[in-house]
């Protein structure tokens, strides 16, 4: 029979930890790119694809882990789900990177600096209540507050992806627009989903 081994909380948070940090490396990169000429954001962008490669080791290291029987410090099924929502949510940024930096782009559409603002603070309420979840499961403000954010990026999505601007751009730039909001679109989904599984957690741990 096979041996269950003893709990090791801090393994699993310093993990989590890692893919915050990956999250944070991400907004900072698209940051840049918000900044810097058309013909540099290429660069940039292939460098959140190493942010990405250090989130799923992250990712694959909690498995590991879960894999080896240990005792977990939360539900097995919401720290895997957990892990795995902000692995996504990282590869999620690096699509937003790739159709920021399209060279249709000369002048980025309404919306996007805003949006990329909502990232950031998503990301960095994120942090925070990863750093607290160790000590207080129960992180329901955060959980509203991706609710909030959520329902803001469904209004931003709408002034990114605008039709009607955009085609007078050409349909290039309304292509590349089209894409551009359906990224941050589906980002800003997935910080939603970490909420969810946040809220999971306070139901049964709290």
């Amino acid at each position: 029979m096979r041996l269950r081994r003893l709990s090791n909380e801090a393994e699993y948070f310093k993990h989590l930890t890692d893919l915050s940090a990956s999250l944070r490396q991400g907004t900072l990169i698209l940051a840049e790119l918000s900044g810097i000429p058309m013909d540099e954001r290429r660069e940039a962008a292939g460098r959140l694809a190493a942010v990405s490669d250090d989130a799923d080791a992250a990712e694959s290291a909690v498995l590991r882990a879960l894999r080896e029987n240990y005792a977990t410090p939360v539900d097995r099924d919401a720290l895997y789900r957990l892990t795995s929502t902000l692995c996504e949510t990282t590869h999620r940024l690096e699509s937003v990177g790739f159709a920021l930096s399209s060279s249709a782009f000369d002048e980025f559409p309404v919306g996007v600096l805003e949006f990329l603002a909502l990232l950031s603070n998503a990301t960095d309420q994120t942090h925070s209540m990863l750093k607290r979840l160790p000590g207080k499961p129960d992180q329901w403000q955060y959980v509203e507050s991706m609710s909030r954010l959520f329902h803001r990026a469904e209004a931003l999505h709408l002034q990114v992806s605008d039709a009607v601007p955009a085609a007078k751009r050409g349909l290039a730039y309304l292509a590349a627009a089209t894409l551009l909001g359906q990224m941050f679109y589906e980002t800003a989904r997935s910080f939603a989903s970490i909420g969810t599984v946040v809220a999971e957690i306070a139901v049964r741990e709290s």
